[in-house]
């Protein structure tokens, strides 16, 4: 592993996003061991510091808690089989690996290595949280591996957004097969990532393959380190109706699936998308045009900021067909616009129009139809004027606060707020500010 360079290591920082985690050490008799990271963060870059954390109950922490150094392996995509068996409980999860006698256990293909001095432990909760000073360092060009909702990210390349493509009840019973086209269309200009769910003679539902497309599609958008911010809408008169009811129905009525297998169908599905949104440090703007029922409306609930058209109609609408919502919309709809109406949206499945929507606080700007997506534009390029780096960093301050006491917040504040402000864009902000100009952002 190379020396430590301090320009590259900053600089590589905002090339990766940090995927599946793997820290290394070895224990006083010289066994190599290893962990799947619970997280990992940078602290800072002069010292070059970064953290991670460990459950108290992982049979690792003894040697973690004694060894003077450790290293830090972010997984490439292709690594799939190796994040696979440090996951399992696999009794020697270094065989057949060539790691050495001695030293640290370095694993070989990663999209980046970090070799680290133990600097501190503390505790967090059921977790602990190791601090390392960075001694080496290196990294390559390939993607990183990149976990939600039980499955690894796709990053297959979609069909870019065209004007061409764009264009009252739960869900669809029309099935994907009869609808031509991919299910979700990509395409960035510059800072700003569109994702535009692409079947509207469904009514843009959740199906398995539209599920699995928009994974993908904010995968993809958080993996870029040139987006800031994204436009999430539908194609046609729908934002999203929720499920597709040929499908939900076929679950029990001809897959005959038991009450096991439709849990894990549901984690292996739906539940993928409120994960991958949560795990975004990316600002999702949602435009939403005609209905958002059902899990079309929790989807909207996920999103950062949400305005909408005044032909939109939205509904918690799962009792009308003897289900609840199994995509977290118990969660996020209190969390929205508070637990009294959002017990009576869940238990009434009164349909509720723009209007009302924004009253509640559910959207925050009601327009025309034809004046949604601009808007919407005019919101991201709002957004991406802005430093990348503080703009995610923003955002997560904003979702981690949730479940935060203030003590907690304040110490991961002063921990971002110290990485920030060495950053080049941080000064060349002060600059322009102070030089009356705008400002010229690099990321760095």
């Amino acid at each position: 592993m190379d020396s430590f360079d301090p320009r590259t290591f900053r600089d590589a920082l905002g090339q990766f996003a940090t995927g599946v985690t793997i820290v290394t050490a070895r224990s006083e008799d010289g066994t190599p061991v290893g962990v799947t990271a619970n997280s990992f963060n940078s602290v800072s870059l002069d010292p070059p510091l970064v953290l991670w954390s460990l459950a108290k109950t992982s049979r690792c922490m003894p040697v973690f808690e004694t060894a003077e150094e450790f290293a830090v392996h972010i997984l490439a995509s292709d690594q799939d089989d190796l994040s696979n068996r440090f996951a399992s409980r696999t009794e020697d999860k270094f065989a057949g690996l060539n790691v050495g006698e001695t030293g640290l256990p370095l694993l070989e293909g990663c999209t980046a290595r970090f070799r680290c001095k133990t600097r501190h432990a503390y505790e967090g909760g059921d977790h602990i949280i190791f601090v390392g000073e960075v001694v080496g360092f290196e990294h390559d060009d390939k993607p990183p591996l990149l976990f939600h909702g039980g499955d690894y990210a796709d990053k297959k390349k979609r069909v870019p957004i065209s004007a061409e493509n764009h264009g009252t009840e739960m869900g669809s019973d029309i099935a994907d097969s009869e609808i031509a086209g991919p299910p979700v269309l990509y395409g960035v200009d510059g800072s700003i990532a569109t994702i535009m769910l692409n079947r509207p003679g469904a009514r843009n539902a959740l199906s398995e393959e539209v599920i699995a497309a928009l994974v993908d599609a904010l995968d993809e958008a958080e993996a870029d380190s040139k987006v800031s911010c994204v436009v999430l809408t539908g194609a046609g008169d729908s934002f999203c109706s929720g499920g597709n009811i040929k499908q939900i129905k076929a679950l029990t009525a001809e897959k005959r699936m038991s009450p096991l297998e439709l849990e894990q169908w549901y984690r292996d599905h739906i539940q993928r998308i409120p994960r991958a949104m949560d795990a975004m440090s990316v600002p999702v703007i949602a435009a939403i045009n005609g209905h958002a029922i059902g899990a079309g409306c929790d989807l909207a609930c996920m999103c950062d900021i949400r305005i909408a058209a005044d032909n939109a109609v939205f509904a918690e609408s799962f009792l009308r067909v003897g289900i609840i919502p199994g995509d977290g919309g118990a969660w996020l709809l209190p969390r929205t616009i508070g637990m009294a109406r959002a017990s009576q949206m869940l238990l009434t499945g009164e349909f509720i129009n723009a209007a009302k929507a924004l009253d509640y606080g559910l959207v925050t700007e009601v327009l025309a139809p034809d004046a949604l997506l601009d808007r919407a534009q005019a919101l991201a390029e709002m957004v991406v004027q802005y430093p990348p780096a503080a703009i995610r960093k923003s955002k997560r301050l904003l979702k981690d606060a949730r479940d935060m006491s203030l003590g907690e917040h304040l110490d991961e504040a002063a921990i971002w707020q110290g990485v920030l402000q060495q950053m080049d864009d941080h000064r060349e902000a002060i600059d322009a500010i102070l030089e009356k100009r705008a400002p010229r952002f690099t990321g760095r």
